[in-house]
């Protein structure tokens, strides 16, 4: 055979090979547009769409915060969480206490005017009481009393207190068990004196637990807590705001954590930057408190 007839029979074999190379490629094409994306691509797709929108606790990354009054920022903070059941305002305070003053020991306790406990979830009270105080405290809705008997349970993990008050009668159950104080102190539950949970009017003191919002500061001296639901007026959150801001003040310069006669307004050395957030939205800076 020639050279020439030699190629003309390859060209003949090549030509049908060439026209069913597209049908492949679109072959190809088409199996990957109909993919099955796996639940983690998808959560960053929506990562990535929520990041676009600003919709992350601080916005969109490498923007700053926004700056805003407390009315205007509760405004913001409702748009973004209307149909949460039962959403907070949380509130983040950063705190530059007195030299006399520890970060680690930042904390204290303040009754806010109006009460933003969950309407979903219940803190548990226990009261250490004996006799008639004990009868005292199950009267004024305490969860658990008891004695001695409770102690093991707490340091088990059977029972796990939100809330702790003990008459002063039972106050050397916590003083003589370095073990539950070490249990305790850490989220905030040894009773004391200063702050009301050691008292032998039990009424009283647990009307003042349930409403009472008991706040810490964490290694940086960066106090959180929820400071209101959404459903609030602008007039109540602000209440509260003033009202814990004047507490968390007054324990970093050394005081009693005391609040009564201060005005809402004024100037308070002791926090530098005050952020408002709800339970899906933004981080907003306080421009006015």
């Amino acid at each position: 055979m020639s050279i020439r007839c030699a190629r003309t029979v390859l060209a003949a074999v090549q030509q049908p090979l060439l026209q069913a190379a597209p049908t492949r490629a679109f072959s190809a094409s088409a199996s990957a547009s109909k993919r099955v994306l796996s639940p983690l691509h998808k959560t960053s797709i929506a990562r990535r769409e929520r990041a676009e929108k600003g919709a992350g606790r601080g916005g969109p990354r490498g923007s700053e915060t926004k700056v805003l009054p407390l009315d205007e920022a509760a405004k913001v903070l409702q748009e973004w969480s209307p149909k949460t059941p039962n959403a907070a305002y949380e509130i983040n305070i950063t705190t530059k206490p007195s030299n006399s003053i520890q970060l680690n020991a930042l904390r204290g306790r303040v009754f806010l005017p109006h009460s933003c406990a969950s309407a979903t979830k219940s803190a548990t009270l226990v009261v250490f009481a004996s006799g008639a105080q004990a009868q005292a405290a199950r009267e004024a809705g305490a969860d658990v009393v008891g004695g001695e008997e409770l102690i093991d349970r707490i340091l088990n993990g059977d029972l796990s207190p939100d809330k702790l008050i003990t008459t002063s009668d039972m106050f050397s159950l916590f003083q003589r068990n370095p073990t539950l104080a070490r249990t305790l102190g850490p989220r905030g539950l040894m009773p004391s004196v200063k702050r009301g949970t050691v008292s032998d009017d039990i009424v009283q003191a647990i009307k003042e637990a349930r409403g009472g919002l008991d706040w810490k500061g964490d290694n940086k001296g960066v106090v959180r807590a929820a400071i209101g639901r959404l459903h609030f007026t602008p007039e109540k959150l602000a209440d509260n705001v003033h009202t814990l801001l004047a507490s968390v003040s007054d324990i970093a310069l050394g005081g009693a954590g005391a609040v009564n006669g201060i005005p809402a307004r004024v100037k308070r050395p002791a926090i530098t930057r005050v952020l408002i957030s709800s339970t899906q939205g933004p981080g907003i800076q306080l421009a006015d408190v």
